[in-house]
């Protein structure tokens, strides 16, 4: 993993569930996420694989994205290696994140992180389908 650059989201061929999010991929997209810090990008012989990080919210909490390019399967446990680390170092109370519940393959990535589910979110994506919300609190990871 290497630090994210906005030009990376260019060179990303994203999945086909997250296909939608290339219409949303501006200039500024890009110079945001990578401004913001947290951010990292997954590559394996020299192509984007993935790109991902953490949001700062203010008070403590932060929400977690990814976009993975749809041959990003033989990277993903260097991926779960890498994210699993980064979420234990983040200075974060909570890290949010949230999955379509259509595809499958997100919620179990993200259990696998070591999220946990708060519930589904009805109609809560832009196609109308349900999200699933997860998070990782601090306080919980102590109990």
């Amino acid at each position: 993993m290497i630090a994210f650059r906005g030009a990376h989201l260019e060179d990303l061929v994203l999945q086909p569930a997250q296909a939608a999010w290339r219409g949303r991929f501006d200039p500024g997209a890009g110079a945001a996420l990578e401004s913001g810090g947290g951010a990292w990008t997954l590559m394996r012989g020299g192509a984007v694989v993935g790109c991902g990080g953490v949001i700062d919210r203010g008070s403590g909490r932060g929400e977690a994205w990814v976009l993975l390019a749809q041959d990003a399967g033989s990277a993903m446990l260097t991926a779960t290696r890498a994210v699993r680390r980064y979420i234990r170092t983040a200075p974060y109370r909570r890290i949010e994140a949230v999955t379509s519940v259509d595809f499958a393959p997100a919620g179990r990535w993200t259990r696998l992180l070591g999220f946990r589910s708060e519930g589904v979110m009805r109609a809560y994506c832009e196609t109308g389908g349900d999200a699933e919300r997860w998070a990782i609190v601090r306080e919980e990871e102590k109990a």
